[in-house]
């Protein structure tokens, strides 16, 4: 929660010249730095999803690892409604099941009773998405932390 903003202060002047690869990076270090210190443990059986909005001007760039969904409430006439600004990275999308089959994991399809899909690693753990911080026993079965990142203008409009 601290590291990954401290990471992009450090990385000021690229993530203002290049906000795509900075956030990319970033993120895919901070998975890194949890392998590499005392988290490792808890990072092996554990993870998260992610979601890191970064505001210049009325631009905002969303870097999405997992299934949690960045939204933006905008006003449609007397209604707020809710836009997408993220994707949720599920195990059965095409790429992402491509992906994980080929680094050797297995991919369940959603069952009848509502439960996702998942991602089988040795046939254990069964984690319901494809892109994650942490989660390091699913690495080496295609899980990864990159994230998707998406670019947005913002038009805000004045009310009365």
């Amino acid at each position: 929660m601290t590291t990954l903003p401290a990471l992009l202060e450090a990385d000021h002047d690229t993530l203002t010249a290049d906000p795509v690869a900075c956030l990319t990076r970033n993120v895919i270090k901070l998975d890194e730095i949890i392998f590499g210190g005392e988290l490792r443990r808890v990072g092996m059986g554990g993870g998260t999803t992610s979601n890191v909005l970064w505001f210049k001007g009325n631009e905002v760039w969303v870097a999405s690892s997992g299934d949690s969904r960045a939204i933006l409430g905008q006003r449609k006439g007397s209604s707020i409604v809710g836009v997408d600004l993220s994707n949720d990275h599920k195990p059965d999308l095409p790429d992402e099941q491509a992906r994980i089959e080929r680094a050797g994991g297995v991919v369940s399809p959603p069952g009848a009773n509502g439960s996702p899909a998942r991602v089988w690693a040795n046939g254990c753990v069964g984690l319901a998405m494809s892109r994650s911080i942490g989660d390091g026993n699913c690495k080496q079965f295609g899980v990864i932390p990159d994230p998707e990142v998406q670019h947005f203008t913002l038009n805000p409009r004045r009310t009365a």
